[in-house]
Order: C-alpha cells, then sequence, then structure tokens
C-alpha cells in the first residue's frame, strides 16, 4: 500500500491534471491524503467533494498555514500506516511508471532499514512544453553531501515506514529549508540509504513567476557561488546544524565525526584552521567545480 501526502494551497489551476495523473499510474494500490494550507479559491470544495465520491483520496485542512515545509513535515505522523510513503505537489504531472519505479527499488530494501528515493525531473513551462532536465547527480549520496547540498526534490520522493519513522522522531521545533533536504540529511545520517534514480520520474511545472534556473549549467553554477559568497549558504548550513544538534546522538558514528569536523570547519577561530579540517572530513557537493569552491568559503567564513 502506497500512501501519498499532498499539499495544496490555491492548486485549482492545475491540480485536477495531477490528480489525473495519480490515477494513471501503473500501480492502483495507493491512497492520496490532501492536506491544505488554507485555500481561498475552491481548492478545498473540489477536493471534499472527491473525498466524499472516491474513498481513495482524503482532505485534512490545516488548522494554520504551514508553508510547503511544514505541510509537508508536520502531517507525516498524521498518515495512517502504509508500506510506502510519497510526497506529490500539486501541480506536477507525474509519468504513468513513477510510483512502480520507487517501489521496485524499495521493495528490496529490508523494512528495517530506512530508505528514500528521489529522482529527476523533466523541467516544463506552465503549458507543459518541455523545456530541459534537472541536473544528473552522479556522486553517490551520502551524509557528506547532505550537510551542504540537497539533490532530489520532495514531487519526486518516496520512502518506507522506517524512514517515516526517524524523520518524525528527528523533526526540530525550528523552522527548516525544505522538507526534502531534511530527508536526505536525516536517513543518510542516521544509517539509512538513498537513492537517487537518473531517470525522470514526472513533469516539473514552472511558473512564470518561479523559473529559476532549474540546470546543470555554468551560468547556474556561478550565480550560486555567488549567493555563497553573499552568505546564503552560510545561513542554511546554521539551520542545518542547529537541527542536527537535536538528534547527533543517532547519527551513525561516522557520521558524527564527519558533522563534528564540519562544525570545526565552520567555526573554527583561525581561517588556515578551518580549512584544514574541510579537507579532512570528505565534504563534497555533486558538482566537482562546486567542491573546489568550499575551501575558499571555510576561509572566508562563509560556509
Amino acid at each position: 500500500m502506497i500512501e501519498i501526502l499532498c499539499a495544496t494551497y490555491n492548486g485549482m489551476r492545475h491540480l485536477q491534471e495531477q490528480i489525473a495523473s495519480i490515477e494513471a499510474q501503473t500501480l492502483t494500490d495507493w491512497h492520496v491524503t490532501f492536506f491544505d494550507d488554507g485555500s481561498t479559491d475552491g481548492t478545498v470544495e473540489m477536493l471534499a467533494a472527491l473525498a466524499v465520491n472516491d474513498a481513495r483520496f482524503s482532505l485534512i485542512r490545516n488548522p494554520v498555514n504551514l508553508g510547503f515545509c511544514g505541510n509537508f513535515l508536520s502531517n507525516l505522523s498524521k498518515l495512517r500506516n502504509a508500506d510506502v510513503y510519497a510526497f506529490s505537489d500539486q501541480d506536477d504531472i507525474w509519468y504513468p511508471d513513477k510510483l512502480e519505479r520507487g517501489i521496485d527499488w524499495l521493495s528490496r530494501i529490508d523494512r528495517g532499514t530506512p530508505a528514500v528515493y528521489f529522482a529527476r525531473t523533466e523541467i516544463v513551462d506552465e503549458q507543459l512544453n518541455h523545456a530541459g532536465m534537472s541536473p544528473e547527480f552522479k556522486l553517490e549520496p551520502s551524509f557528506r553531501n547532505a550537510l551542504v547540498q540537497s539533490i532530489g526534490g520532495g514531487n519526486t520522493m518516496m520512502f518506507n515506514q522506517a524512514a517515516r519513522d526517524v524523520v518524525v522522531g528527528t523533526l526540530p521545533k525550528t523552522r527548516l529549508i525544505s522538507h526534502d533536504w531534511w530527508f536526505y540529511i536525516v536517513v543518510a545520517g542516521c544509517g539509512g540509504v538513498v537513492r537517487y534514480d537518473s531517470q525522470p520520474v514526472l513533469k516539473y511545472r514552472q511558473h512564470a513567476a518561479n523559473l529559476v534556473g532549474a540546470n546543470n549549467s555554468i551560468s547556474g553554477q556561478i550565480v550560486r557561488l555567488w549567493m555563497a559568497l553573499r552568505g546564503q549558504w552560510r545561513t542554511w548550513n546554521t539551520i542545518h546544524e542547529l537541527a542536527i544538534k537535536t538528534f547527533e546522538d543517532r547519527l551513525t558514528p561516522e557520521n558524527r565525526a564527519a558533522f563534528h569536523a564540519f562544525q570545526r570547519a565552520r567555526h573554527g577561530s583561525w581561517p588556515f584552521e578551518r580549512l584544514s579540517v574541510l579537507k579532512r572530513t570528505g565534504i563534497k557537493r555533486q558538482s566537482a567545480f562546486q567542491t573546489k569552491f568550499l575551501p575558499i568559503l571555510a576561509l572566508l567564513n562563509r560556509l
């Protein structure tokens, strides 16, 4: 049984197309719970009617607006028990074998081992015209990578009960950056397994208001490095550092040592001390170009 969590907020314009793509899946043993975050455009009314007429769908209205990250993470514990869970955005189009690809990998993992599956996406515009592909990451997923980079979109995520339990048990009280990045950090850090599928599983709709560089071009990398120099990466790393400290006793010994070294690389008193520690951690981004930039950030205290 696959339990799908779909976060909604004023999604009437494209939600029916997403629902249709879920109904068209090659696997049919699934249930969708919509968690609405205060829609005012008719989304709630449409989903309420759907839930009344089709037992495969349920609707829960959040008592307060949680934001996209809070909507997914805060409602994890409210999902009924299932073999596998999946996150869904409200405006994508799933490929027919999206669930099947995730199940194919997850079924090979022992049920007691936290496991999470990510995949590539096809980037499309608002009219579903092809606009490119998300980056193809080739390094093996790891906690050392998760500390400095998110590699998978939440809209592609599937995970088992063990992964849900460990994430629910490590949620901090502070606000996080994104649900997908947090899953990567927690599951990889606590000895679980993470799979990145290089094959796309859905059409990721980009709107005019949020069309960003979803590619791995040199210009896109330069933009990211400029953000790092301005302190954006350090802000993100600080948020994660504080959150990881709340459950660091659950990290594997190896990952706990890596986390402590990462802290020293961020907070060491002397620039070359920070640089020396960073070089020994093995922490890296998927891009070799961006990985080479990490020592510069350590020297400038921007890591």
